[in-house]
């Protein structure tokens, strides 16, 4: 009886060598250096999807930061015009919702509190545009970073469907 045949990458088992791994893509029958090639390139993808965990973390402080401010800050300093409170409170609700969210549905729950804050930013700007100016720095590092966290995830995404190996792996808690 043969050894079976166990692919580097997945850790797959064979009875016999097949040209490629079903399950991952393992060129058995390319040269060394395209093994090489496909198992660095594996890493790399294995290595990104996992750090898009990161991504999602960065996400979750700021809808939670954004929520918090509008929950504690707005309310404080518009107490002359009740929409505004109303709003920002229910913008606050929503956002520190948002970010408990975050892992189970990360894509959505990042995409609707960054359409959200961009239309936000856009009232703001047309109705006063001294409000926009301040805290210009923050308010593009809340949408570098949901823009970024949600540019990771949709890349996770693609390398989780190219074969059943990269579907196994996650970057929800």
């Amino acid at each position: 009886m043969e050894n079976p045949i166990v692919c580097p990458t997945c850790k797959s088992n064979y009875e016999a060598k097949p040209e490629t791994c079903p399950k991952c893509g393992f060129p058995f029958s390319g040269t060394d250096k395209e093994k090489s090639v496909f198992i660095g390139q594996q890493i790399l993808k294995k290595g990104k999807i996992k750090d898009t965990t990161g991504f999602i973390k960065v996400a979750q402080i700021i809808l939670w930061i954004v929520g918090g401010m509008n929950l504690l800050i707005a309310p404080l300093f518009f107490t002359g015009n009740p929409i505004v409170v109303i709003s920002s409170v229910i913008i606050g609700v929503l956002f520190v919702g948002f970010g408990v969210l975050a892992y189970q549905r990360p894509f959505i729950s990042i995409l609707i509190p960054l359409i959200i804050l961009l239309v936000n930013y856009t009232i703001e700007g047309i109705m006063n545009t001294d409000i926009l100016a301040k805290g210009i720095i923050l308010k593009f590092l809340f949408v570098a970073g949901l823009v970024f966290a949600l540019i990771r995830i949709l890349e996770a995404e693609h390398m989780k469907k190219e074969n059943d190996f990269m579907k196994e792996q996650d970057y929800k808690q």
